[in-house]
């Protein structure tokens, strides 16, 4: 999380590792080896900010869960200090954060290499994001939205196998698996993607900007690239869902084409449905507003589901909401 939630500064790396091999020996023996991982880091990084532990919720509902895992920090290792942020349950030990990311079993893996190497996964995401997908803690997926509705999104998991993820952007698995030995080395690892652009990085968005403030390897990889004269540029495509194709050849076992053919058939349906049935027009008919009308919409909704009323005219719709609407009105 960074390290500064409780303002203790940084420590050296020899603290950083005694720390380190304590928490491992904790969580070995609390949940077993397999059931959690810390992050890597390169080879000669000189301080630490704090220590992230992913750890399985599987295993810890096995312990007896959330509060007894909370007892054996108390009881273990003298913890005290605790704040909870989301999934994060930051804490601290010899003066130092240590962040425990509570993640399912089967996001484990993800998480641990997403987090792996400092911000080297945000980096990974912004290549991602760029040929219109999302990369993070729960793997690789691909967002789908409507054009008419903002608020519309699903998202559909494309892979969570590391290897395949890197090899996609024609980054070298094998470099990653070696580990680097400075932060230099991964910058140069991750700009030799073929889909890496300095474009991203020149006219800054607001959430990158924040996060260069934040997160000292950001702002580092920005002064890397200014200092390198890096000039890297692809020419992404402008279609949004232009890379949808690439990718599914690549993880068939996601099936995302038919996942999208089916979202699009739903959106197109909606966009029928909509002309001859929406708040709008159920107002229209029987003068209802606010809450009244929102109640009506659900009540109606729960005789006459979507389904129901795509085979309907709208003729038939309105007769149905009008007989609804006399039926029930003392209800609403």
């Amino acid at each position: 999380m960074g390290g500064n939630l409780f303002k203790l500064g940084r420590k050296p790396r020899g603290e950083y590792l005694a720390i380190e091999s304590e928490v491992r020996a904790f969580l070995g023996d609390l949940v077993g080896p397999a059931n959690f991982r810390i992050p890597r880091y390169y080879a000669d990084k000189p301080d630490f900010g704090d220590l992230d532990a992913l750890v399985s919720t599987a295993a810890i509902a096995e312990l007896g869960g959330f509060e007894r895992f909370v007892e054996r920090l108390r009881e273990d290792l003298g913890v005290d200090q605790t704040k909870q942020t989301g999934h994060v349950y930051s804490t601290v030990l010899r003066d130092f954060q240590v962040d425990y990311f509570l993640r399912p079993p089967e996001l484990l893996e993800a998480s641990y290499s997403y987090l792996s190497f400092n911000d080297i996964g945000n980096l990974i995401g912004k290549i991602y994001r760029r040929l219109g997908f999302k990369y993070g803690e729960d793997g690789l997926s691909y967002v789908f939205r409507r054009a008419d509705q903002e608020s519309y999104k699903r998202e559909f998991l494309v892979s969570r196998d590391w290897p395949r993820i890197l090899d996609l952007i024609g980054l070298d698995v094998a470099a990653w698996e070696a580990g680097f030995a400075g932060l230099e080395e991964m910058f140069s690892w991750v700009v030799a993607s073929p889909y890496f652009s300095v474009a991203p990085y020149e006219r800054l968005s607001k959430s990158t900007e924040r996060r260069a403030n934040a997160r000292r390897t950001i702002a580092r990889f920005l002064d890397w690239l200014e200092r390198s004269a890096i000039d890297k540029r692809y020419a992404y495509a402008e279609e949004r869902d232009a890379y949808v194709g690439w990718a599914a050849a690549a993880f068939p076992e996601a099936e995302l084409e038919a996942a999208l053919a089916h979202e699009r058939q739903l959106e197109a349906e909606d966009a029928g449905l909509r002309e001859k049935y929406s708040g709008g027009l159920v107002r229209a008919w029987t003068g209802l507003e606010g809450k009244q009308l929102g109640g009506f919409l659900r009540h109606f909704g729960r005789s006459y589901p979507r389904e129901r009323l795509l085979e309907m005219s709208p003729a038939a719709i309105k007769e149905a909401a009008l007989a609804h609407y006399r039926a029930h009105a003392d209800e609403l």
